[in-house]
């Protein structure tokens, strides 16, 4: 039996394949299928005799499969598919033995036979009337939109809004969010006006709306500028669809949908849209034709419409979304399962022979690509295959496939942690964790990398799934659907374009053309755009296309002279190295000097209109590279021109006295070379006076930034080159500079100092009321049903609710100890460090100032580090270090003070990840810390530390800034006010006013308490879900003390309906109880949180939902734990163990518990950080964590008198009777109400029905995923 007889069905098809054919006929519009332009390199691809050994073998029967297929690869994502592919990430397929080759090698071949073509078919992918991004860069709208939208269907309000939009548009082109605003409002009155609010049931003609030209123009302007971003392609595409009537007029919907795909790669969202209008204008045009004559026009269309939408032009628009999309997990199906249903409409019926293997290439190619829905993929494979094949074969059949597709499992088993999260974050609408996702995403999947990078370094056998990962494909991919989510970060594409030059992958132009479509504002990636297209050897026409889109439209100039810069930048350094071409002609070098000047002039025209003088670009970047174009042509003297007229703009700078005299040595070398007769190699033997005439005019310049460098490249040159007269000369001078050099730096200094007196005074100044901002705002009173009743049982809910006023306090337990760490004033910045410095070299050099903390290196261009000591004192004589040299290198020390920022009030369940998100916009953030809960559990604040001083300053701009409802505060952070602070919130003048009504206001409650002194001010914080609300408290501020103590009386006493309490900020008693509410995070469990909830659920229950969790940071909160618990189920609550790195999560769910169990052993809930799932016994038997230092790796001592250290007391076994199992004083031990409630909680979460306290096992375990599966 031969390979048709087999796969060819057993009996007579009941029917055909489906596919409903149509004539083929020709039409004027022209399509061309792109070839493909994406692929993965060499080494990525075409390995097909090292796969072959990658997947276990299958067992399909040899006569089965046909020998005369060529070798081939059929899954788009597993390995490239011979279709258009153009910039989808592929990845190596993973095949075995000769059988199951040949069965993918019969799917290759179908797939990469000749497909059905159709006249539609021809259209090109990118629209005929727009081929490139670069069109819409290269000039502004020219059609501006009516200024007065006044008796138009829209409100009134949404005209004025409207007019004052054009306006700002017509001054400021660029603006994107204007451009956006007008096509919002335009477009929501489309809506309204088809479906109008006033009669659900009505549908006006769209045609109608007034404003359909202006929303049109709208919508084209903004095209011009930038990428609209995929929903607002949807929006457009889903509006002129509405619109379209004839076959014309569908046709241009289709190009929008082409240019929309073009713009928004791999988007499945709008590959669904073009293939479900495609759809549509098939079987419009192939509808019944009527006799009637108002149906005449109509049927004229459709004979159109039938020569271009045809059948074939549809499945091949499917078949290339498919394609293009396979590289997104989560969301290909939505193509690729409408693909094969169109392709295939009777998959679960008889087929003929070739459209039943057709079929099996593709379900071969799918399954071995990894997705969301494999599952219902494989269950309409087995379907597919029952139908078409006999019960033996489908054995085989299925088990082999199931073989060739572990691979694609195992990548999505092991990444649907993230998806999942990745899902939750989109069904939300909360871009910051969806932003967080992703890139914690990217960055697992890098160290995944990075892990099978190093086996085979390591020569250790990798499997089909390490083949894929070290591809590097999965990255790509991962890339862009983040783009598509979040198409203006610029740093999400740089990132992507390093990774692709890393790893040698193709397509980087491509990715440069839509980032620069989508972030046309970055200079960095016009900059890296120019350099890809030179790189490819593109031609003089197309890089300086390139240059005119990005500066042409004015939206760089828009974005600051630091962007344009970089652009011109990169142009004049392509300029320069054509000159320096073997076949360069004298027109180039005309043409590269031309380029520069002009370049030149328009950053200096710009400059000018920006009012920044003419010291815009300290580096001389433009004028260096045109000063190397003259060097390269033989100008010498015009070189050196442009050296002298630069000095009165750049003459402050060393770098520009050093790059000078550089010039002016091998200006003079090249005179000697000439001069001299011998053939020998030629020297420099005689002296150079212009050399050190340059050297002597940086010096006794008065603004020279840094002239340490300058006396060190004097002294050199004269010691090396001039006579004994001139070297002379050179120390008489530089002594005097020096001297002058002292003076100027004590100057500085002493500024520097009154600068920071000044900040510490300010800082100061901040009263109770102004860190009330910062605690307030996440106070929650919680529910009061009953306003006036107190009643006993109601302890542990009040007791739960004061859990949520704890105070957010800088480090209050601080504010009675001595501080132990002062990072901001004992830490310098050095720059100009020796480049691959050891750090160890750099702590010997510094350790004789003091004891060294730790040292960073910060990885910039000026090397710098930032060093910590130990005290404030030891910093400050380090700065004798300034000046001094280092390893060939002169050092610059200054103090690190001003640059670290006291945040708090953020969201409880931020992390690293949100924080850095927040700040980096301002600058180069070195490190984020949080602190230790082990001492309060409740504390939530953080410290983000800067690169420089100005950083910090411009990030206070978020101080106050609202992040999901919480008012942030941000401050420049000074250990020395922390005790300061926490006695401002309690002075004596300051009244604490609690149990006030909820709609009391500030007026009647300063009536209330006016009688008893002069108030300064009041402050009720409101609640944020409903600002007529406040939160039940307020802090009244008298001008003295004896005003605030007569205020006391009112404690106690009615306030509109309520009894409310009165006493000071200061009252310690307030304090310890909040300090003693700090130790536990949940109500005692005989309570169980609320007194009129049902009875507690039983032990052996809460224990089965209950997952232990160790090895937890002590930096990490009952928040975060209970934001990545939700993910699995609903958490009833959590109970953190920072004295033994361990945290409980009850679930609502048994059967959550379980699933949770399995998903958070190994979760890295911070940056190389694991969290493990164990037993109660095992975490509690866990140490608390403990802080390292950075160089000794030891807890530094106490300081201060105290008894040494003493030996740790013998455990012997428990007594009747003793409670703790221990005599004595307890020394080293935590008080005993805390560990006999912690103790109570552990064991009732452990007895069970007779009482007896029983132990968590693997056994149990097991069993309780038995009962739940």
């Amino acid at each position: 039996m031969d390979i048709n007889s087999l796969l060819s069905p057993s009996d007579t098809p009941r029917s055909s394949s489906g596919l409903p054919l149509s004539p083929v006929s020709h039409t004027p519009v022209a399509h061309t299928r792109r070839p493909p332009a994406r692929h993965v390199t060499a080494k990525a691809t075409g390995m097909p005799t090292l796969i072959k050994a990658l997947v276990p073998p299958p067992s399909i029967p040899a006569h089965i499969l046909s020998s005369s297929q060529a070798p081939g690869h059929a899954s788009p994502l597993i390995a490239p598919m011979p279709t258009s592919s153009a910039l989808t990430p592929q990845l190596p397929r993973a095949v075995s033995t000769p059988s199951i080759e040949a069965l993918v090698d019969l799917a290759s071949t179908q797939i990469r036979s000749p497909t059905m073509r159709s006249p539609l078919s021809r259209l090109p992918l990118s629209s005929h009337l727009r081929t490139s991004f670069d069109i819409a860069m290269v000039e502004t709208p020219r059609e501006m939109l009516r200024s007065d939208f006044s008796g138009s269907s829209l409100p009134a309000e949404k005209q004025r809004r409207l007019s004052e939009l054009v306006a700002h548009i017509q001054e400021t082109p660029s603006s994107s969010e204007a451009h956006m605003e007008i096509i919002g409002i335009l477009h929501q009155g489309f809506v309204d006006h088809i479906y109008p609010s006033n009669d659900p049931s009505a549908r006006r003609d769209p045609r109608a709306y007034g404003l359909l030209d202006d929303l049109r123009q709208a919508r084209e302007n903004a095209d011009k500028l930038f990428a609209l971003g995929e929903d607002q392609w949807l929006d457009w595409v889903q509006d002129e669809s509405l619109l379209a009537q004839s076959a014309e007029e569908r046709v241009e919907v289709i190009e929008k949908c082409k240019r929309a795909i073009d713009e928004e790669y791999g988007s499945p969202r709008l590959w669904s849209t073009y293939g479900d209008w495609l759809r549509h204008c098939y079987d419009w045009a192939h509808q019944g034709s009527s006799n009637s004559s108002t149906e005449m026009s109509q049927d004229a269309e459709r004979l159109l419409g039938r020569e271009l939408f045809t059948w074939e032009s549809v499945v091949e628009v499917w078949e290339q979304g498919a394609d293009q999309t396979s590289h997104d997990m989560a969301q290909s199906h939505l193509v690729w399962d409408k693909f094969i249903r169109a392709r295939f409409p009777k998959l679960d019926q008889k087929m003929f022979a070739d459209q039943a293997k057709q079929a099996m290439a593709h379900f071969l190619a799918r399954l071995q690509t990894p997705h969301a829905r494999w599952e219902p993929t494989f269950q309409t494979f087995s379907s597919f295959v029952s139908a078409n094949y006999t019960n033996e074969d489908y054995e085989q059949i299925m088990g082999a496939t199931t073989q060739a597709a572990a691979a694609a499992k195992s990548l999505w088993s092991s990444r649907e942690g993230f998806e999942s999260t990745l899902a939750s974050a989109i069904s939300m609408g909360d871009e910051y964790a969806q932003y967080q996702a992703f890139m914690a995403y990217v960055e697992w999947e890098k160290d995944e990398e990075q892990k099978v990078s190093g086996r085979k370094n390591r020569g250790k056998r990798k499997n089909a799934v390490n083949e894929i990962v070290e591809s590097g494909m999965l990255i790509h991919a991962l890339y862009e659907r983040a783009e598509l989510r979040f198409p203006s970060v610029v740093s999400l594409w740089e990132d992507h374009v390093r990774f692709l030059i890393q790893h040698d992958i193709r397509g980087v132009r491509s990715v440069l053309a839509r980032a620069t479509k989508h972030c046309p504002r970055s200079g960095s990636l016009w900059k890296q755009r120019l350099l890809s297209a030179e790189i490819a050897d593109e031609s003089f026409d197309q890089v300086e296309a390139i240059k005119h889109s990005a500066t042409k439209s004015g939206i760089l100039d828009a974005a600051g002279i630091e962007q344009v810069l970089q652009v011109h930048n990169a142009w004049c350094g392509y300029l320069l190295r054509r000159t320096r071409k073997g076949d360069s002609m004298e027109e180039d070098a005309d043409v590269a000097e031309m380029g520069m000047r002009a370049s030149i002039e328009a950053i200096q025209s710009l400059a000018s209109k920006l009012d920044l003088g003419e010291n815009f670009d300290p580096s001389f970047r433009l004028q260096r590279k045109y000063i190397e174009y003259l060097k390269g042509q033989g100008r010498l003297d015009n070189a050196g021109k442009q050296f002298d007229d630069a000095i009165p703009t750049y003459g402050k700078h060393y770098r520009f006295w050093l790059r000078f005299y550089e010039f002016e040595m091998q200006k003079s070398l090249h005179i000697n070379s000439l001069q001299q007769d011998s053939r020998h190699a030629v020297s420099l033997n005689s002296s150079s006076p212009f050399a050190v005439a340059i050297l002597k005019q940086g010096l006794e310049h008065q603004d020279l930034d840094y002239p340490e460098y300058l006396i060190e490249a004097l002294l050199n040159h004269c010691e090396d080159y001039e006579d004994a007269d001139e070297l002379q000369a050179a120390l008489v001078l530089t002594a005097q500079v020096q001297k002058r050099l002292s003076a100027r730096r004590e100057l500085e200094a002493a500024a520097a100092a009154a600068a920071a007196k000044t900040v510490d005074q300010a800082a100061t100044e901040s009263t109770a009321l102004n860190h009330a901002d910062a605690v307030v705002n996440d106070v929650h009173i919680g529910k009061r049903k009953r306003d006036d009743e107190l009643e006993v049982e109601d302890e542990p809910k009040r007791v739960k609710s004061e859990e949520h006023t704890i105070s957010t306090i800088e480090a209050p337990q601080e504010s009675v100890e001595e501080l132990k760490r002062d990072r901001e004033h004992a830490s310098i910045l050095v720059h100009n460090l020796p480049e691959n410095l050891p750090d160890m070299r750099l702590r010997q050099y510094f350790s004789s100032c003091g004891s060294v903390q730790s040292v960073r290196n910060l990885h910039d261009d000026d090397h710098s580090y930032i060093i910590e000591f130990r005290e404030a004192e030891e910093a400050q004589y380090a700065l004798s270090r300034d000046g001094q040299e280092l390893d060939g290198s002169i050092l610059s020390v200054v103090l690190n003070t001003g640059s670290t920022l006291y945040v708090t009030n953020y969201p409880p369940a931020a992390d690293e990840a949100l924080i850095r998100q927040l700040f980096k916009p301002y600058g180069d953030i070195v490190s984020v810390r949080f602190p230790s809960l082990q001492g309060n559990k409740r504390r939530r604040f953080c410290y983000v530390e800067f690169k420089s001083s100005d950083q910090a300053q411009t990030a206070l701009e978020l101080n106050g800034r609202e992040v999901q409802g919480l008012a942030m505060t941000v401050k420049i952070s000074n250990p020395a006010l922390r005790k300061q602070r926490y006695i401002a919130l309690n002075q004596a003048n300051v009244v604490f006013v609690g149990q006030l009504p909820f709609r009391a206001s500030e007026d009647e409650l300063t009536h209330a308490f006016a009688g008893f002194g002069d108030i300064e001010q009041v402050r009720m914080p409101r609640d944020v879900q409903n600002k007529s609300r406040n939160k039940g408290i307020a802090f009244i501020t008298y001008k003295t003390a004896e005003s605030a103590q007569s205020a006391l009386g009112m404690d106690g006493t009615d306030f509109l309906g309520r009894k409310i309490k009165v006493n000071l900020a200061d009252d310690q008693g307030q304090t310890q109880s909040r300090r003693h509410v700090a130790r536990s995070n949940s109500p005692n469990p005989k309570f169980n949180g609320d007194t009129t909830s049902s009875p507690p659920a039983s032990v052996e229950v809460r224990r089965q939902r209950t997952v232990v969790l160790a090895d937890v940071p002590d930096t990490v909160n009952e928040s975060r734990i209970k934001a990545v618990a939700n993910k699995f189920g609903t958490v009833v609550k959590v109970m953190l163990r920072t004295n033994h790195q361990g945290a409980l999560v009850e679930f609502e769910d048994a059967a959550d518990a379980g699933k949770a169990s399995l998903k958070l052993d190994g979760f890295e809930i911070n940056p190389g950080r694991k969290i493990r799932v164990t037993t109660e016994k095992d975490m509690m038997a866990q140490k608390p964590e403990k802080k390292m230092d950075k160089i000794g790796g030891k807890v530094p001592p106490k300081a201060g008198p105290g008894p040494g250290p003493v030996n740790a007391p013998i455990r012997r076994p428990q007594q009747p009777g003793t409670g703790t199992g221990r005599k004595g004083g307890n020394l080293g031990q935590r008080s005993a109400a805390v560990f006999e409630t912690e103790k109570a909680e552990h064991d009732e979460l452990n007895r069970d029905q007779n009482g007896v306290v029983v132990k968590k096992s693997n056994d149990d375990f097991r069993a309780l995923l038995n009962n739940t599966r």
